[in-house]
């Protein structure tokens, strides 16, 4: 990656560990709003996009020309066989984008749910009524809600693919069929793993609704 992005940036690396400090959960809400902040970034959302789009894109092609390939009669030619490669590359390199933002992502949600739970779980700040309406709106921030999107869409995408794939099997294969599969399993990997740092995040921001930590049973 360039220096211009970086999965992580520099303030919010400095963040991720939890204190040992007592004094230092009094910065847990500039803490936590810096993690925030540089997972909800704009271009993370945006990278994540692309990623997908070449790791789908790229799979479609390459794994629906490549069986189309195998079948009986069909002579490959030198272009096919250099498309096929092309398009994996392509699609390899999207599911490597996808892997970072992921695998950064998941720092980032659990230290901020964590600098979030804090003050709560040392007893520094007590629950209320206002942590009960922040948990319930916290969806409808623009970044998590554009998540909570790209989340549905990429769940949706999953399904369609891999019921692609069983109609394929009942009624025969042809190119497309193994390629939706391909396509379904890289969607749902994606859904499920952007969807994971949502709750994470929402769940650090429920830690201050006295009504949800009574039913987890941790109050």
């Amino acid at each position: 990656m360039s220096r211009a992005f970086a999965m992580i940036g520099e303030r919010a690396r400095a963040r991720l560990a939890l204190p040992d400090q007592t004094s230092a959960v009094l910065q847990a809400d500039s803490t936590a709003e810096v993690l925030r902040a540089d997972y909800e970034r704009w271009s993370r959302w945006l990278l994540g996009l692309v990623a997908y789009v070449l790791a789908v894109a790229g799979s479609f092609i390459g794994v629906g020309v490549g069986v189309s390939m195998t079948a009986p009669g069909v002579r490959a030619t030198g272009f096919d066989i250099v498309m096929v490669v092309i398009m994996l590359a392509i699609a390899g390199v999207g599911v490597w984008m996808l892997v970072r933002l992921w695998h950064s992502g998941r720092q980032l949600t659990r230290a901020a749910a964590a600098w979030m739970r804090l003050p709560y779980t040392r007893g520094v700040r007590a629950r209320g009524a206002g942590g009960w309406v922040l948990a319930r709106t916290t969806n409808f921030e623009p970044p998590i809600f554009a998540r909570l999107v790209t989340v549905s869409l990429a769940l949706l995408v999953a399904v369609s693919g891999i019921a692609l794939f069983i109609r394929g099997i009942v009624e025969g294969f042809d190119m497309t069929t193994v390629a939706a599969l391909v396509v379904g399993l890289i969607s749902l990997a994606s859904g499920l793993g952007q969807a994971g740092g949502v709750m994470r995040l929402i769940s650090g921001v429920s830690e201050a609704d006295p009504l949800w930590v009574r039913l987890r049973g941790g109050g």
